[in-house]
């Protein structure tokens, strides 16, 4: 009997010894890690049905992530387009039999109106269209070839688009406050043929992060073209005549909707001719090479601001139309209701030469 009655607090001894305390805490600390912590959780979320618990979406990008996103206008302009426009706007023009001093201003209105009536260009993903701006541009002594630049007002350095009628702040915007999209030449090639071509700015047309080729050229036969040597001795003439009053061309009309443009330009791009894909340059009839993909500089920030801009409207979209609940969608306000969009006059536009049919899409807060 002695000899149990002391064995029994040996064996209560080992039953709560340090290292068997230490081993029960172990495995409870365990347990709740993996099981106390999830009922947590569900506690805590309990005021929540399953479709109404709260998910974070980031809808921003780190700066080296969104200098690495590629951007691509194909979809709102189609460089491979512009030639064939640009022989329409020529063949209209010669048409009208306007006067030799008309006779650029009007060419210059008449290829800003139909790039206006494709195009989607949306930089600011405000809805409205944004102005297309057109300027003439050759080159000291050359009487083989016409440049014209394309261009859109930066969202990064104009808010507000200026008044019509403020000609000098226009010329500022085409200048100074502009993203030169693309250029479109028209060259002077061999007997009776007109070559021309358009060049699309890398840095807005890329594929997959690549650009796309530096060129797309078309030929067009003069006499289609009904172009009499009168009226290419007008479209030719060296810069020195026609000095430095060209003035911007511009699409007439009030701001556009994009999702207008989009219904309405299905019929006309269809009838487009698209030009080829081309590495070399177009030539004019003397051999020169015309290397018009020469762009003016875009700033990283501006383009930045861009690709920032439409990444946030597609996480939007992607949200609203995958993500979202219905009722969600539902009560997205439209483009149509967002803003009134008012109907303006035609005014005349031109530096020190005046322009028909001027006019812009709307782009950021607009004056009335």
């Amino acid at each position: 009997m002695s000899e149990k009655n002391n064995e029994s607090p040996e064996w209560l001894e080992k039953l709560f010894s340090t290292q068997v305390i230490l081993t029960a805490i172990l495995i409870l600390g365990i347990y709740w890690v993996f099981f106390g912590e999830n009922k947590s959780r569900e506690s805590s979320l309990s005021g929540y049905s399953p479709q109404k618990i709260p998910i974070g979406i980031s809808d921003q990008l780190n700066p080296e992530a969104i200098e690495k996103l590629g951007l691509d206008l194909t979809d709102n302009l189609d460089p491979k387009l512009i030639p064939a426009i640009t022989s329409e706007a020529l063949r209209e023009t010669t048409k009208a039999n306007v006067s030799e001093e008309s006779f650029l201003p009007t060419l210059v209105s008449n290829i800003s109106n139909k790039i206006r009536d494709i195009s989607t260009i949306d930089l600011n993903e405000d809805g409205i269209a944004d102005p297309v701006l057109v300027v003439p541009q050759t080159e000291t002594g050359d009487s083989d070839f016409l440049t014209f630049s394309i261009l859109v007002p930066d969202p990064s350095k104009v808010s507000t688009l200026p008044p019509r009628s403020d000609n000098q702040a226009w010329r500022i915007v085409a200048e100074n406050k502009s993203i030169e999209i693309m250029t479109a030449s028209v060259v002077r090639g061999s007997g009776s043929e007109l070559n021309i071509q358009s060049s699309p700015n890398p840095d807005v047309y890329q594929s997959g992060g690549t650009p796309y080729p530096p060129y797309y050229g078309a030929g067009y036969s003069m006499t289609n073209l009904l172009m009499s040597s009168m009226m290419m001795s007008m479209l030719f003439r060296p810069p020195f005549i026609w000095g430095g009053g060209f003035g911007y061309g511009y699409g007439y009309g009030g701001p556009m909707q994009v999702s207008n443009v989009q219904n309405s330009r299905g019929a006309t791009t269809s009838a487009l001719r698209k030009a080829k894909p081309s590495y070399s340059a177009t030539k004019t009839a003397g051999g020169r090479s015309v290397s018009s993909n020469k762009f003016r500089a875009t700033s990283k920030k501006s383009l930045n601001n861009i690709k920032s801009t439409k990444f946030r409207t597609a996480n939007r979209n992607a949200v609203a139309t995958g993500l979202g609940s219905s009722r969600f969608q539902q009560n997205r306000p439209s483009v149509s209701k967002r803003s009134r969009i008012v109907p303006r006059k035609r005014s005349l536009f031109g530096g020190s030469r005046r322009m028909r049919g001027f006019g812009f899409g709307g782009f950021g807060r607009r004056r009335r």
